[in-house]
């Protein structure tokens, strides 16, 4: 510390201080200021002169007050605390010996004392390094005050190694890749997400290690054909496990073969992959992720499921903003650049929307959303009060019925989640074809679950290159692929005339749903009429729209995702349905409950949507609505079992498909025998649901060697 204050004293423009080893430390802000506020005091006091030293022409105690002020101004730079304390007793003495001596002793002490020593002793306890740690603190103190961003040599990206001191630790968990530490910022009404990666626990050696293999492997790098990046990785450990190898033997280094192998991950994770990212995102937690322009100057951000926005303690730095865009790049094999300055892409679960220079002037930012590995499902929506037992018992009812319905909400609202959980409402025996321009709906789990999807990949709405189709076009093609059940990711543009063409005369086959933007079944309207040019007779092919929302409870801070209203949509009206009553609410949000309440249209009924479900299965309105009770409990009562015996695994979309089709054979069954009983079908429901989880505990317990 001391070396560093004395050259910040010689340079009065820093914008950084980095200190250089096995461990590469960085100080900016406060840290920072905090040494550039010492090396201005030395600056200003390291040239003093010798007239303060007394006021007499004796000079009798000159070379003791100059010994002890130059002892404690060559003391400063490297420990002011201590530097502060013998000018403090130097003070105290004399202010002691104030009124001893002869008058020309007093008058000398005096204004040695009030002239110099009284301001320098004031003004350097005023700085943040004495300031704040004087009240008993020792030098110790330094490391947690100064709090550098740290980083071992082989990374780039730097992390903060102390929490600020007000914070306040709520939780802590470990990762595959590291430890988190949640902490309540109070001041800031935000949490901070503290990352400890494992690469920051490595033994010195460990370090000097990767790094050495890095180096290495700039300078064999040779020109050679685009690798798929799974291929380039596994390529990249194998050569970091030989690279290390050779080094550990070329220094003699004692080191197992289980290291070399542990490390050539973290050597291939941090060349040809996402680097500190992989760890984030092995936290199944965070939800997204984002880095603001300039990279650097802020930390990553990210939302937590359950502390929803936070801060974190690890910071970018250029060259990780750049070899991350190139990945991106690669990965895509779309253009980026200032003629295309943006890029959306997947990673397997995980979408990214990239950002440069022109549209960010300050140049690249980017975000990064995971995707839940499996499907959401009803009963977890249920469990987390997305929406009520009642509530997915209408959403499933109307998806067996076979209607047109649009989930609408804002960014993160949940749209995509639920409509996730509606796909698998589905029969198995039903064709779905999902059309996307960026890959957010598990297909792959879909069909790993026994459902036939096809997917169609469109062009994103970024996009300037011709090479995919545009949604219009592809949808044109979903149509002639026979009939299917259309899943829309997202209504935002041409395709939405093609939709509602096809809704009308039928030829989408069973049903269609997506997503569209908006908070209400008004906005909805507003956005598919006025926006996207459908006319208000054809708008009338939508039968349902559903509202999910982020509710701040009573104007609080945290945020919860809520399905706040169900809505069909009526055919009587001729131009606005909001005044026309072409809106009737089947459920709606009650703030006091804080849970999705049916309307007198459900009760009744009156409802024009469960008129036609009970037209099409031949049926009366009530026995409809005993279906919808049937679903609701045995949406409630696998919550309740799943709760309470611990096993979340029931929630899950291969266990809820079970349950799905275990209810419709149970169905047939009794419609086979002349009738429907809801009670008899959930009785033998729950029997099945028994029996099942048995078999689960069962096998479970086969597995652990219980």
């Amino acid at each position: 510390m001391g070396e560093v204050v004395r050259r910040l004293a010689d340079h009065s423009r820093v914008n950084a201080v980095v200190l250089a080893d096995v461990y590469e430390r960085e100080y900016r802000g406060e840290g920072l200021e905090a040494l550039m506020e010492l090396a201005r005091f030395l600056d200003g006091h390291r040239h003093w002169s010798l007239k303060h030293l007394t006021s007499s022409d004796c000079k009798r105690c000159e070379d003791e007050r100059r010994g002890r002020v130059e002892h404690a101004i060559d003391t400063l730079p490297g420990d002011p605390l201590q530097a502060h304390a013998e000018l403090k007793l130097m003070l105290e003495e004399l202010r002691a010996r104030a009124k001893q001596g002869a008058k020309k002793c007093v008058e000398c002490r005096n204004a040695f004392s009030e002239g110099f020593l009284e301001p320098m002793v004031s003004s350097l306890g005023r700085t943040k390094l004495v300031g704040t740690l004087k009240n008993g603190q020792n030098r110790d103190g330094y490391a947690k005050l100064l709090s550098p961003l740290i980083r071992p040599c082989f990374l780039t990206s730097r992390v903060s190694i102390e929490p600020p001191s007000e914070a306040e630790l709520v939780d802590a968990y470990k990762l595959e890749g590291g430890e988190v530490r949640i902490y309540r910022l109070s001041n800031e009404l935000q949490h901070l997400y503290f990352l400890i990666p494992l690469e920051y626990r490595l033994s010195p050696e460990h370090v000097v290690l990767l790094h050495r293999a890095r180096r290495a492997l700039l300078d064999e790098r040779q020109e050679g054909p685009q690798l798929d990046p799974l291929e380039a990785r596994r390529q990249l450990k194998h050569l970091g496990v030989r690279l290390m190898t050779r080094l550990a033997l070329e220094d003699g280094l004692d080191i197992s073969r289980e290291d070399v192998e542990g490390l050539a991950c973290h050597f291939a994770k941090f060349t040809a992959g996402l680097g500190i990212f992989e760890t984030l995102l092995s936290d199944a937690k965070v939800q997204d992720m984002y880095v603001d322009a300039p990279v650097g100057k802020t930390p990553v951000h990210i939302y937590h499921r359950d502390f929803e926005e936070s801060l974190t303690n690890i910071y970018l730095t250029p060259d990780d903003a750049e070899s991350l865009i190139s990945r991106f790049r690669a990965i895509s094999g779309r253009p980026f650049s200032e003629a295309d300055p943006v890029l959306d892409l997947d990673l397997g679960g995980v979408r990214v929307a990239a950002i440069g220079r022109p549209l960010s002037p300050e140049g690249f930012a980017f975000a990064l959303r995971r995707h839940k590995p499996t499907p959401w499902t009803l009963p977890q929506l249920v469990r987390r009060r997305f929406l009520t037992p009642k509530a997915a018992g209408l959403l499933g009812l109307l998806v067996d019925g076979q209607i047109s319905l649009l989930v609408t909400g804002s960014r993160g609202a949940g749209k995509t989640s639920l409509l996730g959980a509606l796909m698998l409402e589905i029969l198995p025996k039903f064709r779905i074809i999902a059309l996307e321009d960026t890959a957010e709906l598990p297909i792959a789990q879909f069909r790993s679950l026994g459902f036939k999807v096809q997917a169609l990949r469109t062009q994103a709405a970024v996009a300037t290159s011709g090479a995919e189709l545009s949604a219009q076009e592809a949808l044109r093609a979903a149509l002639r692929l026979g009939e299917s059940v259309l899943v829309i990711g997202e209504v935002r543009g041409l395709e939405a005339k093609t939709l509602y063409e096809a809704m009308r005369v039928g030829a989408a086959g069973n049903s269609v749903m997506g997503t569209i933007h908006g908070s209400s079944a008004y906005d909805v309207f507003e956005r598919v009429v006025q926006d996207l040019g459908i006319s208000p007779s054809s708008f009338k092919a939508t039968d349902a729209i559903v509202v999910a929302s982020l509710i701040r409870h009573r104007g609080g801070v945290s945020r919860s995702r809520r399905v706040t209203q169900i809505t069909e949509v009526r055919k009587g009206w001729r131009a606005d349905p909001a005044s026309e009553g072409g809106f009737e609410d089947l459920m709606s949000y009650d703030p006091a409950s804080d849970e999705l309440e049916p309307t007198p249209a459900l009760v009744k009924p009156r409802s024009r949507i469960i008129g036609d479900i009970a037209r099409k299965w031949g049926t009366g309105q009530k026995e409809v609505l005993e279906n919808l009770d049937l679903r609701a409990k045995i949406h409630a009562e696998l919550v309740r079992v799943a709760d309470e015996l611990g096993r979340l695994e029931l929630l899950e979309a291969e266990f809820v498909v079970r349950s799905n089709i275990t209810l419709h054979c149970l169905f047939e069954r009794q419609l086979r025998r002349g009738g429907v009983a809801c009670d008899e079908i959930f009785k033998g429901w729950c029997g099945w649901l028994r029996q099942a989880v048995k078999t689960k505990l069962h096998s479970r317990a086969v597995s652990e060697g219980i």
